[in-house]
């Protein structure tokens, strides 16, 4: 699913101003502790409901003994999540290899209009809005719980392929981006093949430059954006450069 988000949406996917802390609360440790506590309050409310008619004081004790722990459970899951969410920031920092500045005008371009949505479901639950990715004049943030961050102009290559090689000699359907240092991208097993042809093409009308196909040829030589990276890599540099 690829779309252009109202205002109004793009100010419900930000905290304290910021999308990227928005979409980096969808994961974390804290998470699954809450969600571990709530679970046990509610485990420990029916087996106190269940018992009471049988055992009415024991009955309160032990649910009690269930719930306390519970509620301490949840209280360190938000404590843990939210120094997470605030940490967001260096995280990018560090697996996307952006500055701070980058970071800060990445999110500005974000609150503009024409910056454009882009997911693998088509629903627009927060959990789903947590999880897109998005482009804006100058950075492309791939969807999923990840850092994958990137400036428009350093993506080489964005494509959808059928026969991404497999470690058992086998094929697998892939989405598979890259930059151009060769070290940063990102890679996505049996992905919707809808949902990844309309993500190629916005892309591409935000940078014409970058490569969405496989196999191709140039000038003469045929190109395998998969096996050969590097020549592929090589390749826009020049085109790049007018060269």
């Amino acid at each position: 699913m690829v779309f252009v988000p109202e205002e109004k949406l793009r100010q419900k996917m930000q905290i304290d101003g910021s999308v990227l802390k928005y979409m980096y609360s969808v994961a974390g440790v804290g998470l699954g502790l809450i969600a571990m506590g709530g679970m046990c309050i509610f485990i420990g409310i029916l087996l106190g409901v269940a018992l009471y008619g049988v055992m009415e004081t024991n009955a309160v004790i032990l649910a009690a003994v269930i719930i306390v722990p519970s509620i301490l459970l949840i209280l360190l899951g938000s404590f843990l999540q939210k120094r997470r969410v605030n940490h967001y920031q260096k995280a990018y920092e560090k697996q996307a290899k952006l500055t701070p500045a980058q970071i800060h005008e990445a999110e500005e371009e974000f609150k503009q209009q024409g910056t454009v949505l882009m997911s693998f479901e088509k629903s627009k639950s927060t959990n789903s809005l947590k999880k897109m990715g998005f482009i804006t004049s100058h950075y492309l943030k791939f969807p999923g719980p990840n850092q994958a961050l990137f400036p428009l102009q350093n993506m080489v290559a964005c494509f959808y392929t059928k026969k991404y090689l497999c470690q058992d000699g086998g094929y697998d359907r892939a989405l598979v981006a890259y930059t151009d240092d060769g070290d940063l991208g990102v890679l996505y097993k049996d992905p919707p093949e809808k949902a990844c042809l309309e993500m190629i093409d916005a892309i591409a009308a935000h940078n014409p430059l970058i490569i969405t196909d496989h196999h191709f040829s140039y000038e003469g030589r045929e190109y395998d954006a998969v096996r050969q990276p590097e020549e592929v890599i090589s390749l826009h540099r020049r085109m790049r450069s007018g060269q």
